[in-house]
């Protein structure tokens, strides 16, 4: 019903307001070779009105209103060709483009031939490999790229690498029982420890998310202990302190937001325990479109095999990732370290940020694995130069860096970390880790903590794709195992998406159910994720599990009904942040659940089961 509801409401916009369109080709003009991940910009006078990437063929395919606009497109190395076009219906314009001389353009192997092109543009959208494992894709055939050198490099098989995460914030209290347990020496080792958890929720009175304000947690007398901004949610998360619990402050606490040069402030702000605090502010729907990627990855020795996923992935990974909208304004930069050291030949090297998505790629693919010989690497300094010396967007939507690394900092920059963390969520950037084969258990401690302080998260390596040394599993209770790919453009996905001002929601491909959800007996006795104990196989004679919820889309209240008792059920915003907890679900008992203080968005209903979980997807959309 849900789909039958959005495709009715997508078809009624589309034919009220976007009934034109604008599609064509991006190319060489020799041998007719596409131009595939190519820039494709629309101005309607100064004003960026749409920005699409080429499908790999270099085709694009932009809806448009009737009128007069500028399209530019952009690819490295090649000059940006400029052309005006008057929308009426169904325009095409394709075009080639000459290498800019002055530079060389990057020797490369075109993305694909006009004529292996696709003349059907809904079937770019389409992602496919030929194995799946759990029946996500996971692989495709090995792809061919050329640096700017010339040499002709192997990059690694598409979509094979396999990941898992971990975040800590949809398994809050285990997350406490762990850091004070297991993992206290490794607290103790890096002097951090996320504590005194404050959380905003802040939203427009039509229910709108607020994003990008900045948001402080101070003491009574004034003092900032804290600073965050919130994200696509609506969502800041704040602590009393990065150190130990003890150093936390006592007494009343403030928060204080400052949105379009108004401050407004929560004057008894409830700490994490006891709640979410939520404000809601008269303001106008002020969506920005404005997305900074930053990559910072670990380029000594062993780390070959993350560049050749870089190489081989991160056209496919933004590509996805931007077809949740076509405002979306994504910029791109690089950061490459390695160590410090007379042998290095350099410690940290870095490209700012683009709207040229083939210049990011080329930087990549001009890159090379070596040096570094002992354990810790120049992290420290490598997220300061990303952190401090990048010029992020003054105002976003979301700013990310993907942290890829397989050795944590040097001993003694305890101190330093610790300060970027601040620095790095003060300024609204998430930090999302990737921890690649060689990380130790302090190693995924940190990493974990600096997802936790900037509103990010944990992610890692498996051993399922059988590629490099052997992965290190986390410490916790299960994950699930996917693709490298397809894990990147969810977590993309989640953090970049917004209701726009008409509360209409992007159609993200996220595959989880939306009415029912059932567990197949097949599944029953799967073993692929890990516990703190080894694999958990769940008896054959364990009773199936369903349950289904409506209505979906849902202004406020949904109704679930569950086959079989549920001792605790999860409500979850898409990152997995637990926002409620209902216990002692009885079989076939109907219960109701309130999502109307919530923001406009998509929300997930999880069950934990066995070694992994039982999700379904609400949509939150007031009328």
């Amino acid at each position: 019903m849900r789909h039958l509801f959005l495709f009715v409401h997508f078809i009624g916009i589309s034919l009220a307001a976007l009934a034109q369109s604008l599609s064509g080709n991006l190319n060489t003009g020799r041998a007719m070779e596409a131009l595939g991940y190519g820039n494709v910009d629309i101005y309607r006078g100064d004003d960026l009105v749409a920005s699409v990437l080429t499908d790999r063929w270099g085709n694009f395919h932009v809806r448009l209103d009737t009128g007069m606009y500028k399209c530019v497109v952009s690819y490295d190395g090649y000059e940006p060709s400029t052309r005006m076009v008057k929308v009426k219906a169904d325009e095409k314009m394709d075009f080639s483009v000459v290498e800019d001389a002055s530079r060389p353009a990057p020797k490369r192997r075109p993305a694909a031939s006009m004529a292996e092109s696709s003349s059907d543009m809904a079937m770019e959208h389409d992602y496919e490999a030929p194995a799946t494992y759990k029946g996500r894709s996971l692989a495709e055939p090995a792809l061919i790229a050329r640096g700017r050198s010339g040499r002709e490099e192997v990059s690694a098989t598409h979509g094979r690498l396999t990941a898992g995460e971990v975040n800590d914030f949809s398994k809050w209290t285990q997350w406490g029982d762990l850091s004070a347990t297991v993992l206290s020496a490794m607290r103790k080792q890096w002097s951090i420890a996320p504590n005194g958890r404050y959380t905003l929720d802040l939203q427009t009175k039509s229910g709108l998310p607020i994003a990008d304000a900045v948001v402080h947690l101070m003491r009574k007398d004034g003092i900032r202990l804290y600073s965050a901004r919130t994200d696509n949610t609506g969502k800041a998360e704040l602590w009393m302190t990065l150190d130990a619990p003890d150093s936390m402050s006592h007494g009343r606490m403030i928060l204080e937001v400052i949105y379009q040069d108004r401050i407004i402030r929560v004057e008894r702000a409830r700490p994490f325990k006891q709640g979410v605090n939520r404000l809601v502010l008269d303001v106008p729907c002020a969506p920005n479109d404005n997305v900074d990627v930053a990559f910072v990855v670990d380029a000594t020795g062993s780390m070959q095999d993350e560049l050749d996923f870089l190489r081989a992935e991160m056209n496919d990974i933004i590509f996805r990732s931007k077809q949740i909208g076509d405002q979306l304004n994504f910029r791109f930069a690089n950061v490459f370290y390695r160590d410090r050291g007379s042998k290095e030949e350099y410690l940290t090297r870095s490209m700012d940020f683009t709207r040229v998505l083939s210049a990011a790629v080329n930087f990549i693919s001009d890159q090379r694995a070596d040096g570094g010989g002992d354990t810790p690497e120049a992290v420290d300094v490598a997220l300061d130069s990303a952190i401090n010396k990048l010029n992020w967007s003054a105002e976003a939507r979301v700013r990310i860096i993907f942290l890829v690394l397989d050795a944590g900092p040097h001993p003694g920059t305890e101190g330093s970390m610790q300060e970027l963390i601040r620095q790095a969520a003060a300024k609204g950037i998430r930090i999302v880790t990737v921890a690649a084969s060689g990380i130790d258990k302090p190693t995924e401690y940190l990493m974990r903590t600096l997802a936790l302080g900037t509103n990010g998260t944990y992610t890692f390596l498996t051993d399922h794709s059988g590629v490099g040394a052997p992965h290190m599993a986390p410490t916790t209770d299960s994950y699930d195992v996917e693709s490298l790919n397809n894990l990147l453009v969810r977590i993309l996905k989640s953090y970049t998406y917004m209701p726009d001002c008409e509360q209409h929601i992007p159609e993200l491909e996220l595959n989880y159910p939306d009415s029912a959800v059932a567990l197949p007996t097949s599944a029953q006795a799967d073993t692929s994720a890990t516990d703190l104990e080894g694999p958990t196989v769940i008896p054959p004679a364990s009773p199936e599990i369903r349950w289904s919820y409506y209505p979906n889309p849902t202004t406020g209240i949904v109704h679930l009904t569950s086959d079989v008792a549920i001792p605790e059920l999860y409500i979850t915003d898409l990152s997995g942040k637990v926002l409620q907890v209902l216990k002692g679900l009885k079989a076939d008992e109907a219960v109701q659940i309130d999502l109307g203080s919530y923001a406009t968005g998509i929300y997930l209903i999880r069950y934990p089961f066995g070694t992994g979980w039982l999700s379904g997807q609400v949509v939150l959309q007031r009328s």
